[in-house]
């Protein structure tokens, strides 16, 4: 699932609304753990372009 998530995000990553709304949807299904390389991931890949989104959507608790 996590790497259908990340096909997913890469795809819409054009769009803002898209990929707020696609990350949202891949939290509620995923572990934990997934959700820890995810956010890893996106930081990695999107962190300059939506760094707001990430933080918002991915655990506020975590620290980005």
């Amino acid at each position: 699932m996590l790497e259908q998530t990340k096909i997913v995000l890469a795809n819409v990553s054009f769009d803002f609304a898209l990929f707020r709304k696609e990350l949202t949807k891949a939290i509620e299904w995923l572990t934990p753990t997934d959700i820890e390389e995810l956010k890893n991931w996106c930081l990695e890949n999107y962190s300059g372009r939506y760094h707001e989104i990430l933080s918002d959507v991915i655990n506020p608790q975590l620290t980005f």
